[in-house]
C-alpha cells in the first residue's frame, strides 16, 4: 500500500473520532495497527512524521500519547 493511502487511512480514523469527541479525545498508537502492520519502531516513526508535518498532532494525555487533529 502507498504512503499516501496510509496517511488517507490514518486521518479517516483520526477525523471520526474528533468528530465523535468534538476533539476532546484523541486515538492510541495501536489504533492503526491493522492498518500500517508494521513494527513498533516503523509505526511509531511513521505517525511521528505525520505529526512533523503538521498532519496530524500527538498530544500528552493522562495515560498516554494520543493522536489527534492539529488545532
Amino acid at each position: 500500500m502507498e504512503i499516501e493511502e496510509l496517511e488517507k487511512q490514518i486521518l479517516d480514523i483520526v477525523k471520526k473520532k474528533n468528530d465523535k469527541t468534538g476533539g476532546n479525545n484523541g486515538n492510541g498508537f495501536a489504533d492503526f495497527d491493522h492498518i500500517l502492520n508494521m513494527s513498533l519502531e516503523d509505526r511509531n516513526a511513521f505517525i511521528q512524521r505525520m505529526a512533523e508535518e503538521k498532519k496530524i498532532a500527538i498530544r500528552i494525555g493522562p495515560n498516554a500519547r494520543m493522536i489527534m487533529l492539529p488545532k
